[in-house]
C-alpha cells in the first residue's frame, strides 16, 4: 500500500505518498549525487544559458532527464504555498 511509505520525504510539506514514492523511485540512492546541482541535471530542471551577440543570460529549463521526477517536483512545489499557508508556516 502507498500509505505505508516509511521515508522522511513524506514529512516535507507538499510531498504526499504518491509524490514521495515517485521521487524515491526515480532518484534511487541519493548518495549517487555528490552535489544538489547533479540532482537538478538528472531531473532536467537546471536552467539553460541564452546567448545572443554580447548578451548572455538565463534561459528556459532544459527539460532533459527524468520526466517523472520533474513532474513530481513540479507538483510538490506547486502545492507548497497552499500547504504552508494553511499550516501557518509562512
Amino acid at each position: 500500500m502507498m500509505d505505508t511509505l516509511d521515508s522522511p520525504i513524506v514529512t516535507i510539506p507538499g510531498i504526499s505518498y504518491r509524490l514521495g514514492s515517485t521521487i524515491i523511485a526515480e532518484i534511487g540512492d541519493i548518495h549517487n549525487f555528490n552535489h544538489p546541482s547533479q540532482l537538478l541535471v538528472f531531473a532536467g530542471m537546471e536552467p539553460s544559458i541564452y546567448q545572443s551577440g554580447n548578451y548572455r543570460g538565463p534561459g528556459k529549463m532544459v527539460k532533459r532527464g527524468s520526466p517523472h521526477l520533474r513532474w513530481a517536483m513540479y507538483h510538490a512545489s506547486r502545492l507548497m504555498p497552499f500547504i504552508t499557508n494553511v499550516q501557518g508556516i509562512l
